[in-house]
């Protein structure tokens, strides 16, 4: 009984400095009244000498604003302490202030970096991100777009499953361009308008394949993977490589496959070295498929580069710390995802979205070509 009464009077003290603070906030000074009442957005504008549109603007983070303006509204936002009401904002502006992310495998780096930069950019402006992950799956990408559009969010930005020469019936088409502004990333769909950013895959492609040729080799096995616009111009641009130095491509080095996994790199490297050992070089176009190529080549006890040179696409921290290091194509992931972010947002407070008010269909980057220790020179005569 004793020691329960100690416990109650242990709870009580505990207590009696929540209960005094409480007693002092109720006591506290009120003649302020600015402090104590719910600062609106009239209110600031009024103290700021600027129109409502002004302070929405600056609040919001769209919209063009003059310096000297913007810093007047944020004076007065720090002195009445505004906490934006983001229920009753949504409610007025018709948004959630939410954007949905829809890519093929987030365990790929690539597009782990790119969410990265998408969810850093959209802190930025005040945006929440929803994350799906489609497993490059045509029908999971149907579903999950349909499941955004479900969640009322303000926009998409989205790395396709689907092929370039899709045919989309009407249903499924207003989920790929529709009433929710939409920003493609890395893979475009020519048969829509909507806002493309991506690298110049057809470039990066070509330099990788050159660099092999000036290195002496003339059989380079590719391998590929997804049947997207992203693969078919880097497939384009490794033909045409061996074509401006005189190689006729072959298809027999060459390999397409559905996911782009490591299986499917490791399945393809020992396809193309087995029934092809006049191949000398290979170039595996993601992060993905270059594991499954590394691991193809420690199956067969092959060395590189003595017995095969090998370059990758998407580099990463695996290919910096491999022995030797690869030769790998990268992309500037933060720039892909911080500009998409960045170019969805502006449209979405755009009032002209569907004829895309921005007036841009592909914004692309470069392809950069790092050379490490992967590639060995080959001399051979060539006929």
């Amino acid at each position: 009984m004793r020691s329960c009464i100690e416990k109650l009077l242990q709870s009580v003290e505990k207590a009696l400095p929540i209960l005094c603070l409480r007693k002092v906030f109720q006591m506290g000074d009120t003649r302020n009244t600015e402090l104590n009442k719910q600062v609106t957005i009239k209110d600031i504008a009024k103290k700021a000498g600027v129109s409502q549109a002004t302070v929405g603007r600056v609040i919001g983070g769209y919209g063009s604003v003059s310096s000297k303006a913007k810093e007047k509204v944020l004076k007065v936002v720090k002195e009445l302490n505004y906490v934006p009401n983001s229920i009753a904002q949504s409610m007025k502006n018709k948004r959630t202030k939410t954007i949905g992310v829809v890519v093929g495998r987030f365990g790929n780096p690539f597009f782990s970096e790119i969410v990265n930069a998408i969810e850093v950019a959209g802190a930025k402006l005040g945006y929440n991100v929803i994350i799906s992950n489609t497993d490059e799956d045509p029908k999971k990408e149907l579903e999950c777009l349909k499941t955004l559009y479900s969640k009322q969010i303000d926009g998409i930005i989205i790395a396709t499953t689907l092929s370039p020469d899709t045919v989309l019936d009407a249903a499924s088409k207003k989920f790929y361009s529709g009433s929710i502004p939409t920003v493609y990333i890395d893979r475009e769909l020519p048969f829509l308008q909507e806002l493309c950013v991506l690298t110049d895959n057809y470039f990066g492609a070509y330099k990788a394949t050159e660099y092999l040729i000036e290195k002496g080799h003339r059989n380079i096995g590719i391998i590929a993977g997804t049947n997207t616009s992203t693969m078919h111009r880097r497939i384009e641009g490794y033909k045409r490589a061996l074509m401006d130095n005189n190689i006729e491509p072959q298809e027999k080095f060459i390999r397409f496959g559905e996911k782009a996994t490591v299986e499917e790199g490791r399945q393809f490297t020992s396809d193309l070295l087995i029934n092809n050992q006049d191949m000398t070089a290979m170039f595996a176009l993601n992060n993905q498929l270059v594991t499954g190529m590394l691991k193809a080549i420690n199956d067969m006890k092959l060395s590189i580069p003595t017995d095969l040179s090998v370059v990758g696409w998407d580099d990463f921290e695996l290919a910096q710390i491999v022995n030797p290091p690869l030769t790998m194509v990268t992309q500037d992931t933060e720039k892909i995802g911080t500009v998409a972010t960045e170019k969805l947002i502006e449209i979405i407070h755009s009032k002209d979205v569907e004829s895309n008010a921005l007036g841009e269909r592909r914004i692309v980057f470069n392809a950069h070509l790092i050379i490490r220790e992967s590639c060995a020179d080959r001399k051979v005569e060539w006929i």
